[in-house]
C-alpha cells in the first residue's frame, strides 16, 4: 500500500476554506485506504471461499465413490509377548504371533471365501498401502508384514513409496489411486492422513482408539466425505 503524506498547507487567515481543504483530502486519503484494504480482504475472502476446509490439502479434485480404507498395524510387542519376523526370529520391529494372526485373517475380511459375504461398508481392494520400512525415514516392519498376506494373496504389490510423516503426499497418491485404496499405517500419524484428504470433518475421531481390530472407511460422494468405523471381528478377544 502506498504511504499518503500530507503536504503542508498555509493557512490564509481565518482559516475556514483551508481547514476545509484540508479535511477533504484526508477523508478522500481515508477512503482510498478502506478500498484498498477492503479489495484486500476480498481477494483473501473469495481464496479462502475456493478452498473450504474439507478439500484435500492437494487440491486434488475427489471423485465420486472414491473409498479409502485405513487400519491400524497388528499388534506389536509389550510385556507379554515380543516380536517375530516372517523367518520366526525375534524382531522388535515386527509383529507379535498374535499380529501375524491378524494378518492372515485379513484376508478373510477383504476377500472372503466365494458365497461368503464381506462386511457392509468393507470393499475389496486394488490398491494397497504400506508405510516405508526401508530408508532414511523408515519405521518398523509392522505395516508391510500387516498387508503382506492380503497382498500375496490377492496379487497385489503394495506401495510402500511413503514414509510415516510423508502422510500428505500419501493422501494425495491415494485419491489418484485404482479404487478402492487400503492403506496400513502408524496409529498416531493416521489422524494426519484423515486431514490431508480433507476428510476431518466427516465424523472421524480425532486420534484412533487404542485398538488393532478396527478399520475406518472413508467415502466420498456429491463433494463431502462420509465415516463408518468398522470392527474386524477376525480374532477371539476382538471387540
Amino acid at each position: 500500500m502506498e504511504r499518503w503524506t500530507e503536504a503542508p498547507v498555509r493557512t490564509p487567515r481565518g482559516g475556514g476554506a483551508g481547514r476545509a481543504s484540508v479535511s477533504r483530502r484526508r477523508v478522500l486519503a481515508a477512503t482510498a485506504a478502506s478500498a484498498v484494504l477492503a479489495g484486500c480482504g476480498g481477494r483473501h475472502a473469495r481464496k479462502a471461499a475456493s478452498h473450504p476446509a474439507d478439500a484435500p490439502v492437494s487440491g486434488v479434485p475427489v471423485a465420486d465413490n472414491t473409498t479409502i480404507m485405513i487400519i491400524r498395524h497388528g499388534e506389536k510387542p509389550g510385556r507379554h509377548e515380543s516380536g517375530i519376523d516372517e523367518n520366526g526370529r525375534p524382531d522388535a520391529k515386527s509383529l507379535t504371533q498374535r499380529g501375524w494372526d491378524r494378518a492372515r485373517a485379513l484376508t478373510v475380511l477383504f476377500d472372503p471365501p466365494q458365497g461368503q459375504a464381506r462386511k457392509p461398508g468393507i470393499a475389496r481392494p486394488r490398491t494397497i498401502y504400506a508405510a516405508a520400512d526401508r530408508g532414511p525415514l523408515a519405521g518398523a516392519h509392522r505395516m508391510r508384514e500387516t498387508v503382506t498376506p492380503l497382498a500375496q494373496h490377492m496379487g497385489i504389490t503394495p506401495d510402500m513409496t511413503y514414509a510415516e510423516t510423508q502422510e500428505a503426499a500419501l493422501a494425495e497418491a491415494a485419491l489418484s489411486a485404482f479404487q478402492p485404496v487400503l492403506i496400513c499405517w502408524e496409529h498416531s500419524r493416521i489422524p494426519a492422513i484423515v486431514n490431508a484428504l480433507g476428510a476431518s470433518r466427516s465424523g472421524a475421531p480425532a486420534a484412533w482408539p487404542n485398538r488393532f481390530d478396527l478399520v475406518w472407511v472413508f467415502t466420498h460422494s456429491h463433494g463431502s466425505w462420509a465415516f463408518r468405523q468398522i470392527g474386524q471381528h477376525l480374532l477371539p478377544g476382538d471387540a
